[in-house]
């Protein structure tokens, strides 16, 4: 079993690490914002199925491994099909239900990313045991041995992608959004100004006059909004019944309001710096503690809004 010997010596080495590292430093690392690459269903499953087909064929030509073959109870080369295809259902209905379950935004981070990929690798190998009879004729197929086996083999297998590729995917995201946070030019505030926007909501009789001046931002809310807006008083919050994508429609004659993210849509004079984070950036609002966050997939929008104005 070369490369579990092999693979056991460097997870070794890498497990002493932490003893060496301040616990603090590592805790802040597993919080670090991560993206939530899980919300596409379809695109999930194709993943999936990319991943097993690579795991099969690594099986297949580098057999990573020892076997007994005269314990088969079918051909070898299905055994590795088995084993490469059961990730797919066990990861695929695993994220379903978290996509299920969740509520708006999901605040995602590498610690949570390694939790759950780590829960689904658990839950293979133990699929992976509960198989054997079916492929094995070991008498003890059953016995905690195998059991640990099973699971230790599954993590070793995902060792790559839980202590190399998520870091290594982490820092090229906070890398990536924090050089192109630099080739942005400095934002110049434009003219202050009073206008009074009429917004119109679901109520046909309702109307709320708005202070765009005064607008700092606003963000969904189940199936309202709220919109944050400068006061004598501090930051004011007001809940409105009407759709974020209805604000931006009534307020898209103002070139500084801009859709940072699908909750949230901004007022580019109310920024007062900005920072990158893997998910992208994250906007700090003037008299406004929590930051604001730009998605990966609007950073290109944003940067040339940002720049043009």
């Amino acid at each position: 079993m070369k490369f579990v010997n092999i693979l056991e010596g460097h997870i070794k080495k890498l497990i002493s690490l932490p003893m060496k590292l301040n616990l603090a430093k590592i805790t802040s690392y597993l919080k670090e914002p991560y993206p939530y690459y899980y919300g596409n269903a379809q695109r999930v499953l194709l993943l999936l199925v990319f991943l097993s087909f690579l795991s099969f064929s690594f099986s297949y030509f580098f057999e990573p491994f020892d076997v007994n073959v005269s314990e088969h109870k079918i051909n070898s080369y299905w055994i590795l099909l088995i084993h490469a295809c059961i990730p797919i259902p066990i990861a695929f209905l695993y994220l379903s239900f978290i996509n299920r379950s969740k509520k708006g935004d999901i605040a995602w981070s590498l610690g949570k990313e390694i939790s759950i990929l780590s829960l689904i690798l658990l839950s293979i190998g133990i699929v992976d045991f509960l198989i054997r009879d079916l492929i094995y004729t070991n008498a003890d197929n059953w016995s905690f041995r195998y059991l640990g086996e099973e699971i230790r083999n599954t993590f070793l297998v995902g060792f790559l992608l839980l202590m190399i590729v998520l870091p290594i995917n982490l820092e090229r995201l906070i890398s990536k959004h924090r050089s192109s946070l630099k080739k942005l030019p400095s934002f110049t505030k434009q003219e202050a100004n009073n206008s009074v926007v009429i917004l119109n909501t679901s109520i046909a009789s309702e109307t709320i006059e708005l202070e765009i001046n005064d607008f700092l931002f606003a963000k969904v809310e189940s199936n309202y909004t709220e919109v944050f807006t400068n006061s004598s008083n501090g930051v004011h919050k007001i809940l409105y019944r009407l759709t974020l994508k209805e604000l931006e429609e009534q307020l898209k004659s103002f070139p500084y309001i801009f859709k940072t993210h699908r909750s949230y849509l901004v007022n580019l004079d109310a920024i007062e710096s900005i920072s990158g984070n893997a998910q992208g950036y994250q906007l700090a609002i003037k008299n406004y503690s929590p930051l604001i966050p730009v998605s990966r997939s609007n950073i290109a929008a944003f940067n040339l809004k940002y720049s043009n104005s």
